[in-house]
């Protein structure tokens, strides 16, 4: 009988632990008071879950050339927004506006993106757009 509660503890231990880090705070990993933004082409695109990525490459002023890690939402969420995996291509020129990483200076959290035709995509969820609106 001991043993199969071991087990019984083991396997809840795992399955919660799986849970706890599928998903992270995004407080911890952004700071919503601190806006940046950046300029550069796409070099990578990540469209699928928990959130899309792009690695953008962002030539700095001394020449040199730093990749950022830029985050949005969920796919399923830039969907229903009209975003597809193809709206933003590898080579594309963009400019990111987002809230900036807490630790890592080269993460962005998505607001807006602009493409070079000027057209602007939102990665802000409904959330964010009632917070912006008080």
């Amino acid at each position: 009988m001991k043993t199969l509660a071991a087990i019984v503890v083991l396997i809840l231990s795992l399955a919660i632990s799986n849970v706890s880090f599928a998903h992270h705070s995004y407080v911890a990993e952004f700071d919503a008071n601190n806006p940046g933004s950046i300029e550069g082409v796409v070099k990578e695109v990540w469209f699928k879950n928990p959130h899309i990525r792009y690695y953008i490459t962002v030539t700095n002023d001394d020449g040199s050339e730093t990749v950022w890690d830029v985050r949005g939402l969920s796919p399923v969420k830039l969907v229903r927004q009209g975003w597809t995996r193809k709206t933003i291509k590898v080579g594309d020129h963009v400019k990111v506006d987002g809230h900036s990483g807490r630790t890592n200076k080269t993460i962005l959290s998505i607001i807006d993106i602009t493409l070079a035709d000027g057209t602007v995509l939102s990665s802000r969820s409904v959330a964010y757009d009632i917070k912006d609106k008080k």
